[in-house]
């Protein structure tokens, strides 16, 4: 379940990029112009509820996507019936706009029927995982040009909304002693007993299934906020990070705001306001107790002894020629590692898994080749 979390969130985010890269390169094209570009309106200023039934099913997204119904995990299903639900209206005008995508897609196709000759067995997951990860590239370039980006900016911020409430009411619960859980999206099926859904935590999720990934999908309106200036509202966004006591979410939070107070001019009394803030933003970090798990695991974080940033550099270290040309010739590092193809001792905790960030995965995976088209 987490895999295809993560593999949702990858592909949430790499919708959004094509969207903000879009924005970037044709900032000041008059407004006529721009709209050929992936069909995006990037000039229209629009009201906070000015928003669509596709853009809001793309900001609900990455919590759609960890739920199921059986077998049929909406990580991938639920971009699959928004593809064939706009499949009859692909326009190919912008089709030169996704050449890298097309790129990548041809080598994934191409790279995992070579693997299926020369892997030592086929895992029905690795097939599971080919057939995602195409439904998430076709996904990119059938959904891409049907969205208005200030439409979907005004839904991710809708749905920060609703996330940022779901926190504080978690930080509330946690706070008078009570265990939480993530919560459940109405209308939505119930999770099997095994899943996170159903473990009760003593850290604040709000509808995420880790701390982690509320912080990671709450980067983008924070981006957005101090892109736009909106202090007020970036400060309750980097506040939030903050209460999630994820160690992603305090750093980044803290950096996002550090460098937008550096970088850009402001009237004295903007600063001081924002100092106010970030002073108050430090006291809950470092005084309060609710705060104390996140602290903690940020400040004993070893970099050295980390799984996270370690492991690559040992997979790597232990990779031949063809390795770094093409990747390591199994369904995943895990497989790879229970079969004594990586001779390197990787840290591993009590669950057995191995842990290598995604940069990691494409170059192992994927090799150099992977990883040039993959950027």
């Amino acid at each position: 379940m987490f895999e295809a979390v993560k593999g949702s969130m990858v592909a949430a985010e790499t919708i959004l990029s094509c969207i903000c890269k879009t924005n970037s390169l044709y900032a000041g094209v008059p407004a006529k112009k721009v709209r050929i570009v992936f069909g995006l309106s990037l000039n229209k200023k629009t009201c906070l509820f000015d928003t669509g039934v596709l853009e809001l099913a793309i900001a609900f997204y990455p919590i759609i996507a960890g739920y199921g119904y059986g077998s049929f995990k909406l990580s991938f299903g639920f971009l699959l019936i928004l593809d064939l639900c706009l499949f009859g209206r692909i326009s190919l005008r912008n089709g030169q706009s996704f050449n890298k995508i097309y790129h990548y897609l041809a080598f994934i196709v191409l790279h995992n029927i070579l693997w299926l000759f020369l892997m030592p067995s086929i895992p029905s997951y690795f097939l599971n995982s080919f057939i995602a990860d195409v439904i998430y590239l076709v996904s990119i370039i059938i959904i891409v040009p049907h969205l208005d980006f200030e439409k979907l900016k005004n839904a991710i911020y809708i749905v920060s909304i609703v996330c940022i409430i779901g926190m504080f009411y978690h930080v509330i619960l946690i706070m008078s002693g009570q265990s939480i859980q993530p919560i459940k999206l109405p209308f939505m099926p119930d999770m099997s007993s095994q899943t996170r859904l159903y473990s009760f935590l003593d850290r604040p999720t709000s509808f995420f299934w880790e701390p982690q990934s509320y912080a990671s999908f709450m980067l983008v309106p924070l981006f957005f906020t101090l892109y736009e200036k909106k202090i007020i509202y970036a400060f309750g966004i980097a506040l939030s990070m903050i209460l999630s006591t994820s160690t992603t979410g305090i750093f980044m939070a803290l950096f996002m705001i550090g460098f937008f107070m550096i970088t850009q001019k402001q009237k004295m009394r903007y600063r001081v306001l924002e100092l106010v803030a970030v002073a108050g933003m430090l006291y809950i970090l470092l005084y309060s107790s609710f705060a104390e798990a996140g602290l903690e695991k940020l400040q004993n974080t070893d970099v050295e002894e980390n799984n996270r940033t370690i492991n690559g550099w040992l997979i790597a270290a232990n990779m031949n020629v063809m390795d770094w040309i093409f990747g390591v010739p199994y369904a995943n590092l895990q497989d790879a590692y229970e079969a004594g193809y990586i001779t390197k001792e990787l840290i591993i905790y009590a669950d057995g898994e191995v842990f290598v960030s995604a940069f990691w995965i494409c170059l192992c995976c994927q090799g150099l080749i992977g990883l040039f088209f993959f950027f």
